[in-house]
């Protein structure tokens, strides 16, 4: 499996990075050893420079970006973990957490992506884990033909995270 790497700026001048490569750090060493010859792999997205709201353009980049990695290897399933670091800019009606609104989003932009282009053998798994002050949510992306391995990984994560 060959990373991908791109950096790339927005209209309004902010950088982004982002990075899939295998990972199988959060896993348990009896799931790695069940994968057989599939790779997990793992997104790593992050800002360099600017604060301005991420818009259309970028996030379809993103989506670009993925789904071109995802199609072009066979044999991975992507776990991508949304962060709750970053503050999201938003208005006081919206009191959902960061990390809430970054997996929502993400669920819906994958959802839409696969919509537009036609592709039904994949599937989008959200992982959601009570964690002590707040929720984790991962999204296991996966072809239809690695439904057991998916679930495997969400429920690794469940026993992983969840304690």
């Amino acid at each position: 499996m060959k990373d991908i790497i791109k950096i790339f700026k927005s209209p309004e001048g902010d950088v982004y990075h982002i990075t899939l490569s295998e990972n199988h750090g959060v896993l348990s060493p009896n799931v790695i050893e069940a994968l057989g010859d599939v790779n997990v792999a793992g997104v790593d997205l992050r800002r360099l420079l600017g604060n301005h709201v991420t818009g259309q353009k970028v996030l379809s980049v993103l989506a670009e970006t993925i789904a071109d990695f995802f199609l072009q290897n066979e044999n991975v399933i992507i776990c991508y973990y949304c962060d709750f670091l970053s503050v999201i800019p938003n208005t006081s009606k919206n009191t959902m957490p960061p990390q809430e609104y970054r997996s929502r989003l993400f669920e819906r932009m994958f959802q839409r992506y696969i919509k537009l282009h036609g592709i039904g053998n994949i599937r989008l798994s959200v992982v959601e884990i009570n964690g002590i002050n707040e929720k984790y949510f991962f999204h296991v992306i996966y072809r239809e033909d690695h439904s057991m391995l998916a679930s495997m990984i969400g429920n690794d994560l469940k026993e992983g995270f969840g304690k």
